[in-house]
């Protein structure tokens, strides 16, 4: 499958706005939410398929998030290395979007940052199924951290069309996968990371999971 080029961003197609993802996070400039995160998420622990899909790895998965008492219906996730949100200057080693949709038509995409440590059980039964149509164990335990505190703001798709008012919910805590984890998904991707784009004064919420009523 051709792969999108990433050396070459510019001349992605693109119609023109001032929403665009991902960006640099700073939180001693986000907006403090005083009210508590209430991010619940039910996700299958079965998973359809695994995609080398030209732009990324994508894996099938269903499930249900509820994000400020909304509703909202899993789509898929897809992994992006190195991270394309910035947190205080610094870049993650990896950013995954799980990407969901309301049936209003709404995107959500909730993003959990990578960084190098341990092994994860989840990502090698991901890549022990790539590009394999069949069910398998996906429990994202280990991709997902128990704190969900979270930085929020009004974005886009970060892959052509780069399609604009999608929501985005920025997990605070990374979770760990190992190095040699992250070597098999750079021999298929050196880079999958959209440049930074421009905040042009939109506001970034932060709320905390640890704020008590």
């Amino acid at each position: 499958m051709p792969k999108l080029d990433y050396d070459n961003q510019n001349n992605w197609l693109f119609k023109t706005g001032q929403m665009q993802s991902p960006v640099a996070l700073e939180s001693n400039k986000a907006e403090k939410i005083e009210k508590q995160a209430t991010l619940k998420l039910n996700y299958s622990t079965n998973a359809s398929y695994v995609h080398d899909n030209g732009q990324g790895i994508e894996i099938g998965l269903s499930g249900k998030a509820i994000i400020d008492n909304r509703f909202f219906s899993l789509q898929q996730f897809h992994i992006h290395a190195p991270s394309e949100h910035l947190l205080n200057n610094y870049r993650f080693d990896g950013e995954i979007h799980f990407v969901h949709q309301a049936k209003d038509g709404r995107t959500a995409v909730i993003a959990v940052f990578l960084k190098a440590g341990k092994t994860s059980k989840t990502f090698s039964q991901i890549f022990n199924h790539l590009n394999q149509d069949q069910n398998f164990v996906c429990d994202l335990t280990d991709l997902i951290p128990e704190n969900k505190s979270y930085y929020h703001y009004l974005g886009s798709l970060t892959t052509p069309p780069l399609t604009e008012n999608v929501e985005w919910y920025i997990l605070a805590n990374p979770v760990e996968i190992s190095r040699q984890q992250l070597a098999e998904f750079h021999k298929l991707y050196p880079y999958n990371n959209r440049q930074l784009q421009s905040l042009n004064g939109r506001p970034v919420l932060y709320c905390s999971s640890t704020i008590k009523n």
